[in-house]
C-alpha cells in the first residue's frame, strides 16, 4: 500500500502538459458508494454550469452502471475502447445534449490507456487537446467505491468532488475516500456534495465531515451545497430528463443552481486540463 500511495503521489505532481492557451478544468466527481444519487448530480451540474455560459463534457466513466446516457435520454454505439483500438475517431462517439453539453461514452476504454504504444498514445491525446479548446469544464463521472480505476481518475484530475448523502454508510464510505486522497496527497481540499439533504442538514453533515478530515487528515472540506429529498428528482428520472430542465423550480434545481455557481465562482486549482489529465491517469493505469 505504501508503494502504491508514493507511485499515486508521483503521477499526481506530474505537471507537465504541452503549452496551450486554453486548459479545461478536470473534475471527477465520485462517492464511496453507490446510491448517492452521484451521476444524476454530474449531470444536471453539467447542465447549470452550461446555463451559466460554461462549455461543459462529461465523461462517463462508470464502468459498471454507466447511466449518463439513460438521464439524458441518449443513444450511444461507439465508446472510448473503439478510438482506442483505432476503429473511430473521438470526435465520431461524442453524443450532443441539452444546451450544449456533450458526453464521451467512457466504456471501458480508460483502462487501456497503459497498454498504448507510443504512436496510439500521441493519436490519442492530440484528439483531446484538440476537444479541450472547445470546452471550460470536464467532469469525470466515475464509478463509485475505491477501486484501482477510481483512485486512479482522483489522482489524475484538477479537483475532486465528493457526493454524499447523510446517511451514516453513506458518510462512513465518504470518509474513507477522503483518507485515500489525503494519504496520497491527491488534493489539498476536497469538494463535497450532500445529496438528499435539507440546507440545514447539508451544512451540519458537512461540518461534522470537515472536522473530522482536518483533525486526523490534515484535509479541508469546501462545501458546495445540499440538493434536498425532492420528488420532482424522481419524476424526472422517470422521464429520462434532467431534473433541472424538467423541473427548473424545484428545490432540487435551485440547491443545484447554488452548487454550479459556488464551484465555478470558487478559488480554483492550478489547471493541468485534459493533457494533464490524460498523462496522469495513463501512467497510473499502466503496467509500470
Amino acid at each position: 500500500m505504501a508503494d502504491q500511495a508514493e507511485k499515486l503521489r508521483q503521477m499526481a505532481a506530474g505537471k507537465t502538459v504541452p503549452a496551450s492557451p486554453h486548459k479545461s478544468r478536470v473534475i471527477t466527481v465520485t462517492s464511496g458508494k453507490g446510491g448517492t444519487g452521484k451521476s444524476n448530480l454530474a449531470v444536471n451540474l453539467a447542465l447549470a454550469l452550461a446555463v451559466r455560459g460554461k462549455r461543459v463534457i462529461i465523461f462517463d466513466a462508470d464502468f459498471g452502471t454507466a447511466n449518463v446516457d439513460i438521464i439524458l435520454g441518449m443513444v450511444h454505439g461507439y465508446d472510448l475502447h473503439h478510438v482506442i483500438k483505432g476503429e473511430t475517431e473521438l470526435s465520431s462517439i461524442i453524443v450532443a445534449g441539452p444546451l450544449g453539453v456533450r458526453v464521451v461514452p467512457g466504456g471501458g476504454g480508460f483502462l487501456e490507456l497503459g497498454e498504448l504504444d507510443a504512436a496510439r498514445r500521441r493519436r490519442l491525446l492530440d484528439q483531446l487537446l484538440q476537444l479541450e479548446k472547445e470546452c471550460d469544464y470536464v467532469l469525470v463521472d466515475t464509478g463509485a467505491g475505491l477501486s484501482r480505476t477510481v483512485v486512479a481518475f482522483l489522482a489524475a484530475a484538477d479537483d475532486m468532488l465528493l457526493v454524499t448523502t447523510p446517511e451514516p454508510t453513506a458518510v462512513a464510505d465518504a470518509y474513507r475516500l477522503a483518507k485515500v486522497a489525503a494519504t496520497c496527497r491527491l488534493h489539498s481540499v476536497i469538494k463535497l456534495v450532500v445529496n438528499q439533504a435539507s440546507v440545514r442538514e447539508g451544512h451540519e453533515v458537512a461540518r461534522r465531515f470537515g472536522m473530522v478530515t482536518e483533525k486526523y487528515l490534515n484535509l479541508p472540506v469546501d462545501f458546495l451545497g445540499a440538493i434536498p429529498q425532492d420528488h420532482f428528482v424522481t419524476l424526472a428520472v422517470k422521464k429520462q430528463e434532467p431534473f433541472l430542465l424538467a423541473y427548473p423550480h424545484s428545490p432540487a434545481a435551485a440547491g443545484l443552481r447554488t452548487i454550479a455557481q459556488n464551484l465555478d465562482s470558487g478559488e480554483r486549482p492550478q489547471q493541468g486540463g485534459m493533457g494533464g489529465f490524460y498523462r496522469r491517469l495513463s501512467k497510473i493505469l499502466g503496467r509500470n
